[in-house]
């Protein structure tokens, strides 16, 4: 019986190449056989393609065909990232509109307010826009139920 402890790197480096090098000898041996079946190809001889002259519609219509059948997957593409862009103008034009919809902020609040969205805490806000807390907690609390906020109130 082998002992397999006494084998290093070296020689199972030198086994795994073997092992590679009768697998792709195998392979190559298959593909041989493979192209050796496959019979060649046959090319229309001069007089078939003078008798078979297409016609300027004939060469029309099946470059029509080879057209669609390569720009069919593109356009499909194309739709998709259409509707998907649609989707989000969609979402943008309603988002619009709900900020539309809600009433105008004094302009001594908007500062406060655009503050808050960042999720400023209300003392941070009463100190930069020299307010009252009591105002700063106003405003988050305003900025919160306007869905503007991105962080939890503090």
């Amino acid at each position: 019986m082998i002992d397999l402890s006494a084998i290093g790197w070296k020689e199972a480096a030198l086994v795994a190449l073997v092992i590679l090098a009768a697998y792709m000898g195998y392979a190559l041996m298959r593909l041989s056989m493979m192209n050796a079946r496959r019979p060649p190809p046959q090319f229309p001889s001069s007089a078939e393609l003078a008798r078979r002259a297409l016609t300027p519609d004939d060469v029309e219509v099946q470059l029509d065909a080879l057209l669609d059948n390569r720009l069919a997957p593109l356009m499909q593409a194309l739709e998709a990232r259409l509707d998907l862009i649609e989707d989000r103008i969609d979402g943008v034009c309603r988002r619009i509109e709900t900020v539309n919809q809600l009433p105008p902020v004094a302009p001594q609040y908007s500062e406060a307010l655009s503050l808050a969205a960042r999720g400023l805490s209300a003392e941070d806000i009463a100190d930069q826009c020299e307010m009252s807390v009591g105002e700063a907690e106003l405003v988050r609390t305003l900025a919160k139920s306007r869905g503007m906020t991105g962080g939890e109130a503090q």
